[in-house]
C-alpha cells in the first residue's frame, strides 16, 4: 500500500486518522507540526500528505509553500483535512498546489474514499480534478466575498 504522512497537531485527529489508514494497510507516519512535516518530506517524500492548516511552527499554508518552493509537491500528492472550511480557504490550499481539500469534522469512509482516489488517479486525471475544484473555490470565494458580510 502506500507511504502515508499525516501533519496535524491534535493527536486526536492523528490518531484517528491514522487508526483509519493503517487498518486499510497503509504505513502511516506522522508530524505534530508543519517545520516536522516539511523535514520529513524532505528526507522520505511520502506518497500522500495529509495536512492540516492550523498548526504551531509553520501552517499549512506555509508548508505547501515550502514544499512547492523545494519542488516536492511534484514528488508527494497532498489532501488538505482542516477545520478552515471558507471558499477562500480551499481557494488558496489548490492555488498553493493541495490536490482535495476535505474540512473537519469528516466521516471516516469518506477520508478513505479520496485518499483512495487520490492515490489511484493519474497526475493527468488529478490535474483535471484540482482545476475543476479550483475553478469552483475561485467563483464561491467571489460570491463569499460578494454576499457573505451581508
Amino acid at each position: 500500500m502506500a507511504r502515508i504522512l499525516v501533519a496535524d497537531d491534535d493527536p486526536d485527529i492523528r490518531q484517528l486518522v491514522t487508526y483509519a489508514l493503517a487498518d486499510e494497510g497503509h504505513e502511516v507516519s506522522i508530524a505534530k507540526e508543519g517545520r516536522e512535516a516539511v523535514t520529513h518530506v524532505e528526507q522520505a517524500p511520502p506518497d500522500l500528505l495529509i495536512l492540516d492548516i492550523m498548526m504551531p511552527e509553520l501552517d499549512g499554508y506555509e508548508v505547501l509553500e515550502a514544499l512547492g518552493q523545494k519542488g516536492l509537491l511534484e514528488l508527494t500528492k497532498v489532501l488538505v483535512l482542516t477545520a478552515k472550511g471558507s471558499e477562500r480557504d480551499w481557494k488558496l490550499g489548490y492555488d498553493l498546489g493541495a490536490h482535495r481539500y476535505m474540512t473537519k469534522p469528516f466521516d471516516p469512509e469518506e477520508l478513505l474514499e479520496i485518499v483512495n482516489e487520490i492515490l489511484t488517479s493519474s497526475p493527468e486525471e488529478l490535474a483535471a480534478k484540482r482545476e475543476q475544484e479550483q475553478d469552483r473555490a475561485n467563483l464561491l470565494s467571489q460570491l463569499e466575498s460578494i454576499f457573505g458580510d451581508s
